[in-house]
């Protein structure tokens, strides 16, 4: 009889204790923490790296990584890595260099991040392609320069006089040694997920996801799909990611990390002759939280936004947004200066006399300082500067074509495409957001 009691009770808690779990568990939401495949970490060199094969690489991520509504890897976070290997140069840029008088090896450093550091300590081993990192943000003419002055102190990559001045002087060397100096910005692109655990909600918690945001939020996103001024078509899609969450005034979360936007190309024009550079305008017209949740989940939402801000590497460092949001390359000031000089050296080359070797190579070498000062193109090497010294016919001959080449390439050719690689960071302004009808907040 005692027995019978006993299993009895035993019984009854079981029956009462899985009652109350399965209570629980619907009235929770388990989301997991994953940064995905190909994101990318924003990281920055710690330390000078010499051009050494297997050698070590440490740098910090300079922006917070989010997983959801969280930051699973804070700004900060130490990284650590190595030189694989080593990309070799085109033949025709070896040559170039070669005749520029650098017989210093053309070569990149092909990089891959392993461990995360993280600030209590643990080490966490990830999988990375290395790529440059951006060095500019380029702002929307209507934008608000207190919108970006956080990140700016982030990407800005200005070297001071001093450290320019040895790179330039080291450029002047037939052989010189090679490194990325310190602060210098790259891009870990995550090569396999990283799993940070799970997140649980209770109840409620997520009941204002997609509900419409703060007038005029702005929210971090990256570009999934490369676009390109003459390969891209007017109204291909576009989409992006969500890099930060969103949040209400009451802190509720509205749009996850990995929230979807989509949209298309308004207009695109490739680049033309007399030096006319692409042009390119995008828009996104709908939001939607990522597929992690129930089929209660808020829907796709049309949207209303406009782009505050690029993160740009150097090719792109001319790049301009208009306040409609249309992208263009400007031309600086300083593309007068090649031709013009290079006009004015043709037009002296024909009362010059002959110079000795000695100071031909004197001027050839003050030539090349001069072009990296002031960015001009690289001419013909120092073979056929030294010969045009000292031959009057040659040199008559090169200035002009050289001169020739200068207004050509400056003023007649084609300009150049606008391209937005994959992984492009961005700042976009949410005007509006229009609900779905079949959302109802706090349902």
């Amino acid at each position: 009889m005692l027995f019978h009691k006993f299993a009895l009770v035993c019984a009854l808690v079981v029956c009462l204790t899985s009652g109350v779990y399965a209570q629980s568990a619907e009235d929770t939401s388990i989301i997991p923490l994953t940064v995905d495949k190909g994101f990318p970490i924003q990281v920055r060199l710690t330390e000078k790296l010499q051009f050494k094969q297997n050698g070590s690489v440490h740098g910090t991520i300079t922006e917070p990584v989010y997983a959801f509504d969280r930051v699973v890897i804070p700004s900060g976070t130490e990284i650590e890595g190595k030189i694989t290997g080593f990309q070799k140069a085109g033949r025709w840029k070896r040559i170039s260099a070669m005749l520029a008088g650098d017989f210093t090896p053309q070569r990149t450093p092909q990089i891959t991040f392993d461990t995360l550091v993280l600030p209590h300590g643990e080490r966490v081993a990830i999988e990375t392609s290395v790529t440059p990192g951006p060095e500019k943000i380029v702002q929307s003419a209507g934008g608000n320069e207190a919108d970006t002055h956080e990140k700016k102190s982030l990407v800005s990559t200005v070297k001071p006089g001093k450290e320019r001045l040895k790179t330039m002087l080291w450029g002047m060397a037939p052989y010189h040694p090679q490194y990325l100096p310190a602060d210098t910005p790259l891009t870990a692109v995550l090569e396999s997920p990283l799993d940070f655990g799970v997140a649980v909600f209770r109840e409620g918690a997520l009941d204002d996801m997609g509900v419409e945001p703060p007038a005029d939020s702005i929210v971090s996103v990256r570009l999934l799909t490369p676009l390109n001024s003459r390969t891209t078509q007017s109204g291909a899609s576009v989409e992006a990611l969500l890099t930060r969450p969103l949040f209400s005034s009451e802190h509720r979360l509205i749009f996850p990390v990995g929230t979807v936007l989509r949209g298309t190309v308004i207009e695109v024009n490739p680049a033309r002759a007399l030096h006319r550079n692409g042009q390119l305008a995008l828009k996104l017209t709908t939001i939607a939280p990522p597929d992690l949740l129930t089929s209660s989940a808020p829907q796709q939402e049309d949207l209303e936004a406009k782009i505050v801000d690029l993160q740009v590497g150097h090719e792109m460092k001319d790049l301009r947004i208009d306040k409609d949001g249309s992208a263009r390359l400007v031309e600086s000031k300083k593309r007068l200066i090649g031709p013009a000089w290079a006009l004015i050296k043709a037009g002296r080359s024909l009362n010059h006399n002959e110079d000795s070797f000695a100071t031909a190579l004197f001027g050839a070498y003050r030539g090349k300082f001069l072009k990296q000062f002031i960015g001009g193109e690289p001419g013909f090497g120092l073979p056929a500067s030294i010969s045009s010294a000292m031959i009057p016919p040659v040199g008559i001959g090169l200035g002009f074509f050289g001169a020739a080449r200068s207004v050509y390439s400056n003023f007649l050719g084609r300009g150049r495409e606008i391209q937005l690689p994959t992984n492009t960071m961005m700042e976009i302004r949410l005007e509006k957001v229009i609900p779905s009808a079949n959302t109802t907040p706090n349902e």
